[in-house]
């Protein structure tokens, strides 16, 4: 499953500083929320919002707000349908819970055990990697490793991932240390084809889905039936927004009338609203048990009172003013997602939108605060401060890049000698050509990830991607052996904002001759 993504964007955000009082609560109102959201559209350039508010077994606010795009301008509404990224990370815990209650798997299970061919690097991690390893981001493998073989629009089958991951050098011990890892989720995601014999998005829909009566949702693009209802995916481009492509594959599309009866079933401890027991208590508290701890992010330090942070299995935990805080965030290119529970309060936020930015998590947390402190952070403020300061720095800073530029400088070799197929084991294959007297680049495994070389100097070039949206232009270093020919290429992104997925500095491409 592509399992992108995920609920930390990259980027330097600044704060201001905004006492909370845990005396009392301040609930909002449909007007507050409203405002909020508007605020959110607004400061943070973002097309279309869906929210939702569930206390209980009840949804006591679910509206759209704006539009699926801002060229057909059609409204967003309780219906729309919008792509929720690594939120299906939840899903798929909660699909393997199910079989744990059918006593079908244990967490602890060798996944060798059903998947044979499964190999990690470290021959001693792949005899003792288990099932719950694969969903707690503590395989000692790097951020985002592997990614590009799903990233932006890349299509690898599970057994081309599988195969890749022997080849993906760890980056700390096993169960060390938490690096957010896609990959092992694709790997969960076969440990339940082969035990119940249907592909994970189907089956997904038969146990998940439907007994919700998650009306429109569902796992795969492909069974999308009023694709009039799709919100369409959103990019800043040089501060316009443009249209961005859809991350298609089997990732849960879901509307926000759909998502607020997932909030439900975990407000309700794996029970439907009919009483009818869908994942045991016993489970259920197993999902949202600390297994690989977290650093605690400043912002959270600052404004949420959070002492702790740590990954379950398939859901995010922390303290909240005194609280557990349980939540997952969800990214493609152009949508991102949260949703977020204060148990102990019986209440849940969820929140889609059709843009690139931090608007989601910042509601459901501004929203999510109103229930335990009666002067509640604006953590839509802080994100939209923390944009402007950010784009203003920015800003200078390339302009600087492009006046460092050596305008005569010449690439060290003749064009030719750059041309070539350059392999890497764990990702496959980089083509390097040339067209109307220029460099270009195209990787084997995506359609986006296509553009031309621009040289900066020395063997040094960048990446200019033709798709503008992808924000993702990377360094491209020819590497020359000692009789002057290029043996290979290392890459990096240009901008530290640049999302993890695209983990161009993994790569290792050797120049082919044969």
């Amino acid at each position: 499953m592509n399992y992108i993504k995920k609920s930390v964007f990259t980027g330097v955000i600044f704060l201001h500083a905004i006492i909370a009082s845990p005396c009392q609560s301040a609930e909002f109102e449909e007007q507050q929320i409203d405002a909020l959201v508007a605020k959110a559209q607004s400061g943070l350039n973002v097309p279309g919002i869906a929210l939702a508010v569930i206390k209980g077994d009840k949804v006591i606010h679910a509206k759209g707000y704006g539009v699926q795009s801002i060229i057909n301008k059609k409204p967003i509404d309780q219906n729309s349908l919008f792509q929720i990224g690594s939120i299906t990370k939840s899903f798929l815990t909660a699909a393997l819970a199910m079989l744990v209650d059918e006593n079908k798997i244990k967490w602890d299970d060798k996944v060798i055990d059903y998947l044979p061919q499964f190999q990690m690097y470290d021959p001693w991690v792949t005899r003792e990697f288990t099932i719950r390893d694969l969903v707690t981001h503590r395989s000692g493998l790097p951020l985002g490793a592997g990614d590009l073989l799903q990233w932006p629009d890349a299509k690898s089958s599970p057994d081309e991932i599988i195969a890749a991951l022997r080849h993906l050098k760890p980056e700390s011990s096993f169960r060390s240390s938490y690096a957010y890892n896609n990959l092992m989720y694709v790997v969960a995601e076969e440990v339940i084809r082969v035990i119940t014999g249907i592909p994970w998005d189907q089956y997904a829909e038969k146990v998940i889905l439907k007994p919700l009566n998650m009306r429109g949702c569902v796992a795969h693009s492909d069974r999308i039936v009023a694709s009039s209802e799709r919100a369409i995916p959103h990019m800043e481009v040089d501060g316009e927004l443009k249209t961005a492509f859809f991350k298609e594959g089997d990732l849960i599309h879901c509307s926000i009338e759909g998502m607020a009866q997932w909030a439900k079933l975990h407000l309700l401890k794996g029970q439907l609203p009919n009483g009818r027991t869908l994942i045991s208590q016993k489970q259920h508290q197993e999902m949202w048990q600390p297994v690989t701890l977290q650093k605690v992010s400043y912002m959270a330090k600052t404004y949420s009172q959070t002492h702790f942070q740590a990954y379950g299995l398939g859901w995010r935990l922390m303290d909240f003013h005194g609280h557990l805080h349980v939540s997952h965030g969800g990214a493609v290119q152009g949508m991102t997602s949260h949703i977020a529970f204060l148990p102990e309060k019986n209440i849940a936020v969820v929140a889609l939108t059709n843009q690139w930015s931090r608007a989601a998590q910042g509601l459901t947390a501004t929203i999510l605060e109103s229930y335990v402190t009666d002067n509640p952070t604006d953590y839509i403020d802080l994100y939209i401060d923390g944009r402007n300061r950010y784009k203003s720095k920015q800003i200078p800073k390339q302009a600087t890049a492009e006046l460092q530029k050596s305008k005569n400088d010449a690439p060290t070799l003749p064009l030719e000698n750059y041309t070539g197929r350059y392999h890497d084991d764990w990702y496959g294959d980089v083509f390097v050509d040339i067209q109307n007297n220029t460099l270009t680049i195209k990787f084997s495994r995506s359609k986006a990830l296509n553009g031309t070389l621009e040289h900066i100097q020395g063997n040094r070039f960048v990446a200019k991607w033709k798709d503008r949206t992808l924000n993702a232009d990377a360094y491209v270093n020819f590497e020359v052996n000692f009789k002057g020919k290029v043996k290979g290429i290392k890459m990096k992104a240009v901008s530290r904002s640049t999302d993890f997925s695209y983990n161009f500095h993994d790569l290792n491409l050797i120049k082919r001759t044969d």
